[in-house]
């Protein structure tokens, strides 16, 4: 198939480029062209701001792709999406849109599927995400465009973009201890970058894909101070857990990036692996190994980092 990937050279959008590859796929991937050199051999970049849709259009007038997967977020809106699709109409084979889990309401009872009802519990970014997903569906329903929805939930694994991961393995190197907001006891569930961009893969042209929305990610649900706790015990290195309550109004405590809010975040994935056979390959204990061994890899255990407020705090 002949794929275009908005995206293509950070976190999700390069990992998936390299499974296309790997399946024997063409990519094409359209984003502002400054990460080039990440891109694998073959892969044709066209430069244009998604975001100009004007110059969107005329970039890909003479385009025509068997699936178009939609991964980008800047963020990214309801017109944006509906720009990329207008740009390929009658030219583009199945378009899927990478969205997240953040779409449901989380003030319902966990675990979200994806019968549970949408809302702005998640603000402007899941009303962002909530229109693109509108717009994919009226696609569909009212031009019979094959569409898929992808709902994934705190992607990790090597080049997150997310400080999630990372942020525990800096400070478990290096002795430091790890603070944690109040009791650390917010559930949440992490999917591998991999087993994402494989899910994605293997849904391009599925005739049972089309016209629905999908969770994916790992299967296992953990606590915040249960996944430090996992990390320690996977990468071998001794823990020391400071539980610090946060005062009303004041700054949270940091636990990697986004990992801090006071809900819970769990999400059925039987939709997925019953309709199409999808399941993930890491558990979270073994993508968290391999997410480690590549840390080491690129040395950012030997970086300079700045625990100046941690200090204050523990003082």
């Amino acid at each position: 198939m002949r794929v275009l990937v908005i995206g293509g050279t950070e976190f999700v959008s390069l990992h998936l480029v390299r499974a296309l590859i790997r399946d024997g796929h063409e990519v094409v991937v359209l984003n502002r062209g400054r990460r080039r050199e990440r891109l694998p051999a073959g892969v044709r970049t066209i430069v244009c701001d998604r975001t100009d849709h004007a110059a969107l259009r005329a970039t890909l007038a003479g385009e025509r792709v068997d699936a178009l997967v939609d991964v980008t977020y800047a963020p990214t809106t309801g017109a944006d999406v509906e720009a990329a699709l207008e740009a390929l109409a009658g030219r583009l084979g199945h378009a899927l849109l990478v969205s997240t889990g953040r779409v449901y309401d989380h003030s319902l009872p966990i675990p979200y599927s994806e019968d549970t009802p949408r809302g702005l519990y998640w603000g402007e970014y899941a009303k962002n995400k909530i229109d693109g997903e509108d717009v994919l569906m009226r696609w569909h329903r009212a031009r019979g465009l094959p569409v898929t929805i992808l709902r994934p939930t705190h992607v990790y694994g090597p080049l997150n973009t997310r400080n999630n991961e990372t942020f525990v393995f800096d400070r478990l190197v290096r002795g430091r201890p790890i603070l944690v907001p109040g009791a650390g006891g917010w559930l949440r569930q992490l999917g591998h970058v991999e087993d994402l961009a494989d899910a994605i893969a293997t849904m391009l042209g599925a005739p049972t894909a089309f016209g629905q929305a999908y969770n994916v990610t790992g299967e296992e649900a953990v606590t915040q101070v249960g996944l430090v706790e996992l990390i320690a015990d996977v990468i071998k290195r001794p823990l020391t857990l400071v539980h610090i309550e946060t005062r009303r109004g004041a700054t949270p405590v940091p636990l990697g990036q986004n990992l801090v809010y006071d809900c819970h975040a769990v999400y059925t994935t039987t939709k997925v692996r019953s309709q199409l056979g999808i399941r993930p390959r890491y558990t979270l204990a073994a993508g968290l190994a391999q997410t480690f061994e590549w840390y080491l890899y690129l040395g950012l255990d030997r970086r300079e980092l700045d625990f100046s407020a941690e200090d204050m705090l523990l003082k």
